[in-house]
Order: C-alpha cells, then sequence, then structure tokens
C-alpha cells in the first residue's frame, strides 16, 4: 500500500495563491477606499451647495430685517413728531382758549343784559374765576340775568351770588349785587 500524503500538495497549493488573493484583497480595499472617499466627496458637495443657499438666504433675510428695521425707525420717529405735535397743537388750542376766553365771557356777559333793567358796573376775571357786579331795580331782573348767563353757557356752575339792597335818592329800592362763578366747572368759589 501507498500512502500519498495529499495534506502536503494542499498546503503548496494554498501558498502558491496567497499572492493572487493579497492582490484581490488590495483592489478591494482600493475599490472600497474609492466608493468611501466618493460618497464622501459627494456629500460634502452636497453640503456646501446647502450651506451657500442659506448663506444667501440669510443675506437676502438681513436685507429684508435691514429695511423693517429702517421702516420702524422711521415709524418711531413720525410717531415721536406726531405726539410732539399734538402736545404742541392742545398748547396752541390752550393759548388760543385762553386768550379767547375773555372775549367770549364778555359777549356772553353781553348779551345776557338784553332787554333787562340791569347794568353791569364791574366785570373782572382772574384765571377762571369771574367775578360780576352790578345794579337792577328788580331782584326778577336779576335772577332773568343769570338764567340768561346760563343759556349762553357763560355760567355752566352753580355762581355765588350776593345781593344788597339801598334806596336811591329818589326813594326807590335799588340792588347791589355781585356774581362769582368759575370758567368751565362745576364748582363754585
Amino acid at each position: 500500500m501507498i500512502e500519498v500524503n495529499l495534506a502536503r500538495q494542499l498546503q503548496i497549493a494554498s501558498t502558491n495563491n496567497r499572492p493572487v488573493l493579497l492582490g484581490y484583497g488590495f483592489i478591494g480595499a482600493l475599490l472600497c477606499c474609492l466608493g468611501v472617499g466618493m460618497a464622501s466627496w459627494w456629500w460634502t458637495q452636497t453640503k456646501q451647495q446647502e450651506f451657500e443657499y442659506l448663506l444667501q438666504e440669510k443675506e437676502i433675510h438681513e436685507q429684508s430685517l435691514a429695511k423693517v428695521q429702517a421702516t420702524v425707525d422711521h415709524l418711531k420717529q413720525d410717531q415721536a413728531e406726531a405726539q410732539r405735535l399734538r402736545v404742541a397743537l392742545n398748547e396752541r388750542q390752550a393759548q388760543a382758549m385762553t386768550k379767547n376766553l375773555p372775549i367770549i365771557v364778555v359777549d356772553g356777559v353781553s348779551r345776557s343784559v338784553e332787554g333787562l333793567d340791569v347794568w353791569l358796573e364791574h366785570i373782572q376775571m382772574v384765571g377762571q374765576v369771574v367775578e360780576l357786579r352790578g345794579q337792577s331795580f328788580a331782584l326778577k331782573d336779576i335772577e332773568a340775568y343769570i338764567d340768561a348767563l346760563e343759556k349762553h353757557r357763560v355760567i355752566t356752575a352753580l355762581p355765588v351770588l350776593e345781593i344788597l339792597d339801598h334806596e336811591d335818592g329818589e326813594g326807590g329800592n335799588v340792588f347791589s349785587f355781585m356774581i362769582r362763578f368759575v370758567l368751565g366747572q362745576g364748582e363754585t368759589v
């Protein structure tokens, strides 16, 4: 019987194929690295494009924000100017009212006297307080005069009224009166 050692031939055959297998392994690894490199390059390019797109979007939004901020600043300036003008207008109206108030009071006082047996001796206006002094032959004319002042909106609150009577040189009664009121208020002084 003859014995043949087949295991030795397998060892020799496996050592002869080793360089080929290493070459295939090297080529496979190289192809794998190239694939990973290409995929990595493609992914980097894609992300770079997304980044550039986002930078452009950011620039557009910053320009829009700058325009909006300029508009808001302009609006704030306009509101400040409007407030300043509103205050100036109110001051002018108050000044005009203060200047016109004596004219309005004198006009209302003079219109209220028409047709009555009342004459005025003194009109005094200090601030908003008005004091009228006059005389009449009849109490009902003084009452009608106060009603006329209220009708012409000179008196808008209950006035302070003081009436004194004395005899004139002919034996008749003359009533002196003083009416005091505050303009535009509901209280009297």
